[in-house]
């Protein structure tokens, strides 16, 4: 699946041929897509996917992503940083997998397979925090806050 992204600093879009791409030439270290044309993380995929509920729809800004290491060659969680709106703020996490088998002579697989969404370790829960709190969508306060709930 091909992926295009719009900056809206400098208001170019740039076309990937697949997320592989999209990930390792166009992302920085923060996961936030980078425009290659003026180097602004100010960047979103837009999609809109029709919902099973008839004439309903979810519309969302996909700003970024947090890739999830495994010790899976083929096997590569993430979770898309979105937001309600172009210029929002991240307010949601989407997750996801592919499969890269193009080594082996395969296909490269996106999406829930027949094993269903993406399967994460519980320390890699820790690991989405921390990524959230270095990108400002979480403080480490507010994460006390509501763990302390509990």
């Amino acid at each position: 699946m091909a992926y295009t992204f719009k900056c809206r600093e400098c208001s170019s879009n740039t076309w990937t041929a697949n997320i592989v791409e999209l990930f390792e030439n166009y992302t920085n270290a923060s996961g936030r897509f980078v425009c290659p044309n003026c180097k602004s993380t100010d960047t979103y995929i837009y999609k809109k996917s029709k919902l099973q509920e008839p004439g309903d729809f979810w519309e969302r800004w996909i700003k970024g992503v947090i890739r999830i290491k495994t010790e899976y060659e083929t096997y590569s969680p993430y979770i898309f940083l979105t937001a309600g709106s172009e210029d929002g703020d991240i307010s949601d996490l989407h997750f996801n997998y592919y499969k890269d088998l193009r080594p082996q002579g395969g296909l490269l697989k996106p999406g829930a397979g027949p094993g269903g969404g993406p399967v994460l370790g519980v320390n890699d829960l820790f690991y989405v925090l921390r990524h959230l709190v270095k990108l400002g969508v979480l403080t480490k306060d507010y994460i006390v806050r509501r763990i302390s709930k509990f």
